[in-house]
C-alpha cells in the first residue's frame, strides 16, 4: 500500500482517492472498547482513523516511556495500531509535541511544564508570563526535549508507516500554533525572539537609517533596536504601523522555522509520510476570522513547503447566516497552497460545547456544501466520544457529544449520516474528486490585511483612509463574498502575493478589496492584468503607500486618478450608473474632474462629487468605486450584477429561479459534472434549478418538467451529471442520494435516499436510453416518460428509508 499527497489530491496504490477519516482517541477509550469502536468506523464506511499521541500520555515521568500498556492499558500505541490495521483502517497520527484537544497542557508533559515552565512559557514585553499553553518555540530546553520525545514516537511511527507494511499514511505536525498568539492578542517577547528579530531586520533592511526612515526611530544600529509595543496602546504614527508590519511578518518567518525544523526532526528519524498542519478559525458559527490564521504561515507557503495545511471546519450550524463561510476559507486555502488537496482535518461531527447541539440535517447539508466546495477528504471530528483520563482533560472528566459513537460504541443519530455520506461519496468518488469550478471572474485575497493577530487600535495618526482590519469582514468576507454566493455568480479566488500574471489573465474580470496601503509588486501585478487586456474593478481605494508606509502610488498614477477629497457624513448614499440612492460606508473618497484624465464618470455622492470612475489601460479596462457597499440591503444586489456584467464574462454555470436556493456546478476532464442544490433556510422554498449540460453546454432545467418544486428547509441535493451507468447509459441528473449502482447487460439497480418532502427525479440519456422499458421502485412502477432521447422517472422518497430502483434493459 502507498499512500500520497500530488496534483491537488490524495493517491491510495495510485489511484485518486478521497480520504475518509475519523477521530477516534484510543487514550479516551477503555482498551477492551477499541474493536467495537474500529468495527463501527469499518461499517460506517471510514477508511482510516485519526488520532493524537499526546506527549503527556506517553512520557508521564520524564524519561520514562510507555508505548505498550504494561501499566495502563490504553496507552498500548503499538496495540492500536495494530488493531487499525485488522480491522482494515490506514491511520492518521498526531505526536504533537502540542496536540491542544482539550487535554490538559495542550498535550505537554506535567513534568515538563512544573520543571521548565518558568524558563519556557511565552512572556509579555514587560516579562510577565503569558497566560496559557504557550511556550517560546526556540527556547533551547523545549526544543531538547521535544527531540527526546521524538527520538522514542518517530521511529515507532517509522516502524508502522505504509512503506514498512503498516497503516500509517499521514502525520500531522505539532498542532494550531498560531491560535497561542491569536487567542491571547499577544506575541512572545521571551528568551532568544529579540536576537531572531534583529537576524529578521537584518536580512529585510540594507542598512538601519532605511529602516529608522520608516519608522520615524533614530537607533544606532540593528542591535540596539527594542520589541514593538504589545497590549492595546494605539499606533502613535505611521512610523509604529510600519513597524507593527515587521513584526507581523517576522513571526511568520518563526511559524515557518518552527515547522520547518519538526519536519526535519521526523525526516531524520525515519518518517517518510506526507505531514499536515492544522488551521483553526470558526469562531461562533462564523469563520471570517480564518484568514487571519491562514496568513500566519505565509512564509512556508511561499517557499512551496512540503507541509499540507488542513481545515478545522467547525461550523456549529448551518443557515443563511453563515452558508458563504465555508466555500470563502476553501477558496483561500486553495488559493494559499495551490497544488495541495484540500482537507478537512476537523470535519464537524459533534460538539465540545453542550449548548452547540449538532443536528445530523444541518450537518448533512454543509457536508455536501464541503464537496461542492472542492474537498477532497475529512476527518469526522469526533467520531466516537471519549472520557478524559483523571486529571488530563481541559474541561473536566468530559469530551464531546452528539457524535456517531458515544464512548461505550453506541450507536446515535449521527451515526446513520456518516454511513450515508460515506456510500454516497465512495459511489461517486471519481466525479467527486476530477471535478472543479470553471469561472471567469477572480477575486484577489491579500494576506496582509489579515496580519493583525497582534494588532493593536488604528487612530488617525496613522494617516489611512481606509483600515483594512476593521472593514474586511462587511466590505469583503460579509459583503462582496456573500453577495457572489447569493447571486450564485461563479469565481475563483487568487492569492494576491503568489499569483502570477498568466493566473490572472485567465480570467476577464478581477476583483481588488484594496486599503490605502498595498506594496509596489501587487500593484505591478494588477496594472499589468488591466493592461493587458483584463478588467478590474478595485475597491474602496487607490493605494498611495506600501505596507511598510513607503510611498507608492503605481496604481494611482497609471490611472490618473488622484482623489481630491472624501465625504465623510451619516448614512450615506451615493449613485452608481443608473441605481440612485445606493447605501455606502463612510468615507467615500471624491476625484475632481481634471483628475478624471477622460475616465468615464460611474457614481456620484448625494452633493455631486465624483466618487467612481470607469477607465481604459492598455488593452484592458478598470472600474474603481472609493467607498465600500458590503451587503446588508437588496438595493445592493442589481449593483453588484451591474458591475459584475460589465466584463462580459459567462458568471453562472448554473442558476435557481429564487436566491433562496443556492446552486453550483463543478466539471470535469470526461464531460460530466456535479451539482449541488441547496436551501439554507429553515423554511420550505420553491424554485427550479438550471444547470449546464456538461457534454453539449445545453441548458437544463431541474425538475425536467421547467415547473417550480419546493425545496425542503436545511437541505441540499448533490447529483452527478451526465454519469455513465451502463453503455450508452447515462445518469443526467437525480435529486436522490446515489449510494450505490450496481449494473449488468440486463439490469441497472441504483440504492436512492432522500428527503421526504423533496420531489424524486431521476433523468436518464444516452443513444441506448431507449433501452430502458421498465422500471420498479422497491418493487413499484415509478411515474416514466420519454421526451425526446431521454427518460425521465418521477417518485416520492420515503421517510429515512433507502429506496431500490431496478432498470429493466431490453
Amino acid at each position: 500500500m502507498s499512500f500520497a499527497v500530488r496534483n491537488s489530491s490524495f493517491y491510495l496504490d495510485g489511484t485518486r482517492t478521497f480520504l475518509l477519516s475519523g477521530e477516534v482517541h484510543y487514550f479516551r477509550i477503555r482498551r477492551e472498547l477499541w474493536d467495537r469502536h474500529l468495527d463501527a468506523a469499518a461499517d460506517a464506511g471510514l477508511r482510516t482513523v485519526s488520532s493524537y499521541v499526546p506527549w503527556a500520555w506517553h512520557e508521564p515521568e520524564e524519561g520514562v516511556f510507555d508505548f505498550s500498556g504494561d501499566v495502563t492499558p490504553e496507552r498500548d500505541l503499538l496495540g492500536w495500531i495494530e488493531r487499525c490495521k485488522a480491522h482494515g483502517l490506514t491511520c492518521i497520527v498526531k505526536p504533537g509535541p502540542f496536540i491542544l484537544a482539550e487535554f490538559r497542557g495542550a498535550g505537554l508533559p506535567d513534568w515538563f511544564l512544573d520543571r521548565y515552565g518558568p524558563r519556557v512559557k511565552m512572556r509579555t514585553r514587560g516579562g510577565t508570563i503569558v497566560a496559557g499553553d504557550g511556550v517560546s518555540l526556540f527556547n533551547k530546553e523545549y526544543l531538547e526535549k521535544v527531540g527526546r520525545w521524538y527520538d522514542r514516537i518517530m521511529p515507532l511511527i517509522s516502524r508502522s508507516q505504509d512503506s514498512a507494511g503498516g497503516p500509517i499514511i499521514m502525520m500531522q505536525v505539532c498542532n494550531e500554533i498560531g491560535v497561542f498568539s491569536w487567542l491571547a492578542h499577544q506575541a512572545d517577547y521571551g528568551n532568544a525572539v529579540q536576537e531572531r528579530f534583529i537576524a529578521y531586520l537584518k536580512r529585510r533592511f540594507s542598512a538601519v537609517n532605511e529602516m529608522n526612515g520608516l519608522w520615524g526611530t533614530a537607533f544606532a544600529d540593528f542591535d540596539s533596536v527594542e520589541l514593538p509595543q504589545d497590549g492595546m496602546v494605539p499606533y502613535q504614527s505611521r512610523g509604529e504601523k510600519a513597524c507593527d508590519y515587521e513584526w507581523h511578518c517576522f513571526w511568520r518567518t518563526c511559524y515557518g522555522d518552527y515547522l520547518r525544523l519538526l519536519c526535519t526532526m521526523a525526516r531524520e528519524r525515519g518518517v517518510t509520510v506526507p505531514v499536515y498542519h492544522n488551521l483553526p478559525g470558526w469562531i461562533f458559527g462564523s469563520g471570517y476570522d480564518f484568514p487571519v490564521n491562514i496568513t500566519m504561515y505565509d512564509d512556508l507557503f511561499s517557499t512551496g513547503s512540503e507541509i499540507l495545511f488542513g481545515i478545522d471546519h467547525i461550523p456549529e450550524f448551518q443557515s443563511h447566516r453563515n452558508f458563504h463561510d465555508d466555500r470563502i476559507i476553501n477558496d483561500i486555502v486553495s488559493a494559499k497552497q495551490a497544488g495541495k488537496p484540500l482537507f478537512a482535518a476537523e470535519f464537524q461531527c459533534g460538539s465540545r460545547e453542550h449548548h452547540v447541539e449538532t443536528s445530523p440535517r444541518e450537518m448533512e447539508l454543509f457536508y455536501k456544501a464541503s464537496i461542492a466546495n472542492g474537498l477532497k477528504g475529512w476527518n469526522y471530528y469526533m467520531f466516537s466520544q471519549g472520557r478524559n483520563v483523571r486529571h488530563k482533560g481541559h474541561s473536566g472528566g468530559t469530551f464531546y457529544w452528539f457524535t456517531p459513537l458515544t464512548p461505550e460504541a453506541g450507536r446515535t443519530s449521527a451515526f446513520p449520516l456518516v454511513r450515508r455520506m460515506n456510500r454516497m461519496i465512495k459511489t461517486l468518488e471519481p466525479l467527486i474528486v476530477e471535478a472543479s469550478r470553471k469561472a471567469e471572474i477572480a477575486v484577489l485575497f491579500y494576506s496582509p490585511y489579515y496580519a493583525s493577530e497582534l494588532g493593536r487600535p488604528v487612530p488617525a495618526a496613522s494617516g489611512l483612509m481606509f483600515n483594512a482590519w476593521s472593514i474586511r469582514r462587511p466590505a469583503f468576507f460579509d459583503g462582496l463574498l456573500r453577495i457572489l454566493q447569493v447571486l450564485n455568480i461563479e469565481y475563483d479566488m487568487l492569492d494576491l502575493g503568489q499569483a502570477a500574471g498568466a493566473a490572472m489573465s485567465r480570467y476577464r474580470q478581477v476583483w481588488a478589496f484594496c486599503t490605502d496601503e498595498m506594496n509596489a509588486p501587487e500593484q505591478q501585478k494588477l496594472l499589468d492584468y488591466t493592461s493587458a487586456g483584463g478588467q478590474l474593478v478595485i475597491f474602496p481605494c487607490l493605494p498611495d503607500r506600501e505596507l511598510s508606509q513607503k510611498p507608492c502610488t503605481l496604481i494611482r498614477e497609471a490611472f490618473g486618478a488622484h482623489p481630491d477629497g472624501a465625504v465623510v457624513m451619516d448614512s450615506p448614499l451615493i449613485d452608481v450608473y443608473e441605481h440612485l440612492d445606493v447605501r455606502c460606508a463612510s468615507p467615500i473618497l471624491t476625484y475632481s474632474g481634471e483628475s478624471l484624465n477622460g475616465a468615464e464618470i460611474v457614481a456620484r455622492t448625494l452633493n455631486g462629487s465624483v466618487c467612481g470612475l470607469a477607465g481604459n489601460l492598455g488593452k484592458g479596462s478598470f472600474i474603481h468605486l472609493g467607498t465600500w457597499l458590503g451587503f446588508d440591503t437588496e438595493g445592493h444586489k442589481p449593483v453588484y450584477e451591474k458591475l459584475l456584467g460589465q466584463s462580459g464574462a459567462r458568471l453562472q454555470q448554473a442558476a435557481s429561479s429564487t436566491y433562496h436556493v443556492t446552486v453550483r456546478e463543478r466539471f470535469t476532464p470526461d464531460k460530466s459534472a456535479l451539482l449541488f442544490a441547496a436551501n439554507y433556510y429553515n423554511e420550505e422554498h420553491t424554485g427550479k434549478v438550471t444547470y449546464t449540460h456538461p457534454g453539449n453546454g445545453e441548458i437544463i432545467s431541474l425538475p425536467y418538467s421547467q415547473k417550480e418544486m419546493p425545496w425542503p428547509p436545511l437541505y441540499a441535493v448533490l447529483s452527478p451529471l451526465c454519469l455513465s451507468l451502463a453503455e450508452g447509459i447515462s445518469l443526467l441528473h437525480c435529486t436522490s442520494d446515489l449510494l450505490s449502482i450496481d449494473a449488468d447487460d440486463n439490469q441497472i439497480v441504483m440504492t436512492l435516499f432522500g428527503d421526504r418532502d423533496l420531489e424524486g427525479e431521476l433523468v436518464l440519456e444516452g443513444p441506448q436510453a431507449g433501452r430502458v422499458k421498465t422500471a420498479t421502485l422497491d418493487g413499484r412502477p415509478p411515474e416514466m416518460s420519454f421526451p425526446g432521447h431521454r427518460v425521465v422517472i418521477r417518485y416520492s422518497h420515503l421517510h429515512k428509508k433507502e429506496m431500490i430502483l431496478s432498470l429493466e434493459l431490453s
